[in-house]
């Protein structure tokens, strides 16, 4: 079994120091864990459709890839785009390339380049060599502490480089954590580019901007995705700098990116994609969460949501993915919208406080993920999927339906 990476002396998870107790204590976990994990691909494995494990494991597939494709909700199908991912016979973005369908991924809070990082990317690579994907955004804060420029190879490229060599397209928004030491241009209009922030040795915006692997297409801060890339797009994603918005974390002295509203009102205006969502770092619509007892509190920005709703419901978006809140959380659709937080990317997971807004969990969100979505010209379907490879929540919606139509729990209908 593969050694846990990082983690401070208090993390259960982090791995043991060599020699000693704390290395005898360190295997009994690894065996524990092992076990636990063996018991659990088994009960898996009962469900196949298609082949054993022995199977596909000749086929080349790691074997929590295999307990993927072995779930009752996932067809046959699926196994064979896994073996032919794994063969080198196809990409994960070939593998999403059927038509009439866009798949892609949505997680925030990325950066920190250690234990949980790598295992929520390791959930990424295996669903995505599984069941295919082209594009994969990150909503915000993909360096941490502070964006750091040298941090950028280490927390970012070295991580997410298995994911980009089965073909997958990331495309950044900018966090706080990635600005945090900028300051705002006092120019007018915001410009599009870096220079939307003043620069110097402290601001790291330039570099993250520069590195093609972030995906900013033609170095701007805000842009529109289209997927697939050719020809009328099924999905169209647009991407906010949302540190020259709202209130709360702003940049900008006098707080107004008008250039980028104009822009959005004008994308969104002029998009003929039959599912519009928008990604981006700071929610309009979350729970509150708090970090300890009664410190810590954290909530929507609701100066960003003055400028923002009105402009979604204008231009016909579906959903908004969020992170910037270190939790998974779902909303019921607020004026025809559906918003997602999903910022647990790679910090400890917080728990949200819950409220009328949100769907209730037992877990309030407290956990690390990523969201998986499936679109096609008549369904949204989505899954999210944490850093264990279960699936904690799932369903699916067309246009105009006032609520979701949930998946059997624990299933993923989309991954088929």
């Amino acid at each position: 079994m593969t050694r846990r990476l990082g983690g401070p002396w208090w993390n259960p998870r982090a791995a043991p120091r060599p020699g000693g107790a704390g290395e005898r204590r360190g295997r009994r976990r690894t065996e524990n864990v092992r076990r636990v994990e063996n018991a659990r691909l088994t009960r898996l494995e009962k469900g196949a459709r298609a082949g054993g494990a022995a199977a596909r494991r000749r086929r080349g597939l790691s074997p929590r890839a295999a307990a993927i494709a072995a779930a009752p909700a996932v067809c046959a199908a699926v196994v064979a785009a896994a073996a032919a991912a794994a063969g080198g016979e196809a990409s994960g973005a070939r593998a999403a390339a059927a038509a009439g369908e866009a798949r892609m991924v949505f997680v925030g809070d990325t950066g920190t380049g250690d234990g949980r990082a790598r295992r929520v990317r390791d959930a990424i690579r295996d669903t995505v060599a599984a069941a295919g994907a082209s594009h994969l955004f990150l909503l915000g804060d993909n360096v941490y502490d502070d964006g750091e420029a040298e941090h950028i190879a280490p927390r970012f490229l070295d991580v997410y480089r298995p994911v980009m060599d089965l073909g997958v397209t990331i495309h950044a928004a900018l966090g706080n954590h990635d600005v945090g030491r900028c300051d705002g241009t006092a120019r007018r209009p915001v410009p599009r580019g870096a220079s939307a922030y003043v620069p110097s040795r402290r601001c790291p915006a330039a570099a993250h901007l520069a590195t093609p692997e972030f995906g900013y297409v033609d170095g701007a801060r805000y842009y529109a995705v289209p997927a697939p890339d050719a020809g009328s797009p099924l999905v169209e994603v647009f991407v906010l700098d949302s540190n020259t918005l709202g209130a709360d974390q702003n940049r900008l002295e006098d707080g107004g990116d008008d250039a980028q509203l104009a822009w959005l009102d004008r994308a969104l205006r002029e998009s003929a994609a039959r599912w519009r969502v928008v990604a981006m770092h700071h929610p309009i619509h979350s729970p509150s969460r708090r970090r300890f007892w009664i410190f810590g509190r954290r909530g929507p920005d609701r100066r960003l949501r003055a400028q923002l709703e009105p402009r979604f419901v204008e231009g016909g978006v579906d959903v908004v993915f969020q992170g910037h809140q270190h939790l998974y959380a779902r909303l019921r659709p607020q004026r025809g919208i559906r918003y997602v937080v999903t910022g647990a990317g790679s910090r400890p997971p917080d728990a949200f406080d819950p409220d009328e807004r949100t769907w209730p969990r037992a877990d309030r969100g407290r956990f690390n993920h990523f969201v998986y979505v499936r679109a096609t010209a008549d369904r949204f379907e989505y899954c999210v999927i944490d850093d264990e490879r279960a699936v904690r929540d799932g369903g699916w919606f067309a246009a105009g339906d006032a609520a979701d139509t949930a998946f059997p729990a624990g299933a993923c209908p989309a991954l088929r």
